[in-house]
């Protein structure tokens, strides 16, 4: 009996070394079983496209057996609606894109997936039958467009859940050593902890070398950085993370060259931070970094700012007629509510930190800063009226801002235009606030999708986090993303 439990725990332990020499030589092969976000990202569309266009094919061929159940009428219909074939798989992936089935640190929640699959396929039957009932162009059969949908949400489904378990099931993980100890490092260990489904497996911290360890010593640390090399590779690490509270010196920037000379990935905290949670650590970023990462984005690009600006005004001009008929019913319940004036402007900081009076309906009581002086919206906030209340929840508060669009003043998505005083003052307790006046602020915003309305220097800060990030990878595509999100933010009722 002892023999046999001998032997047990002796074949245990060469499965365990098995597979560890498997997933250690294949991680070397591939640089790591976690691919680049970018090459994930390509792996889940070039599936996914697959799976689209095999779900339009069989929405045909259901189509023509359902008449007739005969092949060649399949083909028939299929050759005379060829054009159909981009418009449906077009359709699908714009949606999916604009309901973030393509962000790779939430693609391994299976709920969240599902559930932005079912939306894609909701709002595609809803555009399908809006555009059928009043357009009388020829259109695809609805049985057809359900077949489609139900198809492709069930397959995509399918696909995503065992593309959720391969990762989960399989041995191999992205093994990473953070060199540091303080604030910074820990701060990337909680974000790389936020998105566990990418398989991050954090083998330890490292001591920023032997000249600073005696000054800040990593508790519980597996070595020095002077040593970072040969650990990396005793303990096969694919990547390393620099997560230090000094400027790179010459000595450490050796040793990391070094690290990527074999095959060693190297990640500066801030880069791999924005990748994981898309936002900016303002707090835990250097000048020359912040200023570096603001160099040549599209942005500050004189064409990409004309094609901004086009969109602004293609989308307000086409709002414009239905905002018209929302005015009076809107003033007349402010007017039936309390006592003022319908609309309310208010002086804020633009672009370049120039002033421009900001207009809004009115939400709280005419004499809300008896003092005269600023104060930001409190929770439960006994100046805001009962119709404001309801204004604030659903935004359309907002509204009125699109005469400030017209005027150039703003621009749909931006970062929220502030009030001076409070800028000033947040200008000498936030690090790098002064990104945001970078740009023309917006009507909604990066900040606004992704965080709840605050009133504190906290939450200045978080919101800073998301609003630098806007700037450095602004895109047209990304403002078109913004403000789809910002109607699920609208029908949740999240505003203050």
């Amino acid at each position: 009996m002892s023999f046999r439990t001998d032997k047990t725990v002796s074949i245990d332990t060469l499965i365990k070394k098995f597979l560890y020499l498997i997933e250690s030589n294949t991680n070397r092969l591939l640089g790591g079983y976690r691919m680049p976000f970018s090459e994930r990202r390509a792996f889940l569309f070039v599936i996914d496209s697959i799976l689209i266009f095999t779900a339009i094919w069989c929405a045909f061929v259901l189509w023509g057996w359902s008449d007739t159940g005969q092949f060649q009428l399949v083909n028939e219909r299929m050759s005379g609606s060829f054009y159909w074939y981009p418009m449906l798989f077009g359709g699908w992936m714009v949606l999916a894109w604009l309901n973030d089935l393509y962000d790779v640190p939430s693609s391994y929640d299976s709920g969240l997936s599902a559930l932005r699959i079912g939306i894609v396929a909701t709002i595609g039957l809803c555009i399908y039958l809006f555009i059928y009932f009043l357009s009388p162009a020829e259109m695809l059969p609805r049985t057809f467009v359900v077949n489609f949908l139900a198809i492709s949400s069930a397959a995509v489904m399918t696909w995503r859940a065992g593309y959720i378990q391969l990762s989960n099931t399989l041995p191999f993980t992205h093994r990473v050593l953070i060199v540091g100890g303080g604030e910074r490092a820990h701060i990337i260990a909680d974000a790389v902890e936020q998105t566990s489904g990418l398989r991050y497996e954090i083998v330890g911290f490292v001591n920023d070398s032997s000249e600073f360890a005696s000054e800040k010593q990593v508790e519980n640390a597996v070595g020095i950085a002077d040593h970072l090399v040969a650990l990396s590779q005793r303990m096969d690490v694919h990547e390393v993370i620099v997560a230090i509270d000094r400027s790179l010196d010459r000595g450490l920037f050796n040793i990391l060259a070094d690290c990527q000379a074999n095959g060693i990935r190297v990640s500066w905290m801030p880069d791999l931070y924005e990748k994981l949670l898309r936002k900016i650590p303002v707090q835990h970023i250097d000048p020359a970094w912040a200023l570096q990462a603001m160099q040549d984005k599209a942005v500050f690009s004189r064409f990409q700012l004309a094609l901004k600006r086009i969109l602004d005004l293609v989308i307000v001009l086409a709002v414009t007629p239905t905002f018209m008929l929302l005015i009076p019913l809107i003033a007349l319940a402010i007017k039936l509510d309390s006592a003022g004036p319908v609309f309310y402007r208010q002086t804020r900081s633009g672009r370049a930190g120039k002033h421009f009076s900001i207009y809004k309906f009115r939400t709280m009581a005419t004499d809300a800063e008896k003092d005269g002086k600023p104060q930001w919206a409190m929770v439960n906030d006994m100046r805001i009226t009962k119709v404001g209340m309801i204004l604030r929840k659903s935004r359309l508060d907002e509204l009125p801002q699109i005469f400030n669009i017209l005027k150039g003043e703003m621009s749909l998505v931006g970062p929220r235009p502030e009030r001076p005083e409070f800028v000033e003052e947040l200008e000498k307790q936030i690090p790098y606030y002064r990104t945001r006046l970078m740009v023309k602020p917006g009507l909604t915003g990066w900040a606004q999708v992704h965080y709840d309305y605050g009133n504190t220097i906290e939450d200045a800060v978080y919101k800073l986090q998301y609003d630098f990030y806007y700037v450095r990878y602004w895109s047209i595509w990304m403002d078109i993303y913004t403000m789809f999100q910002t109607f699920a933010v609208v029908f949740k009722l999240k505003g203050m």
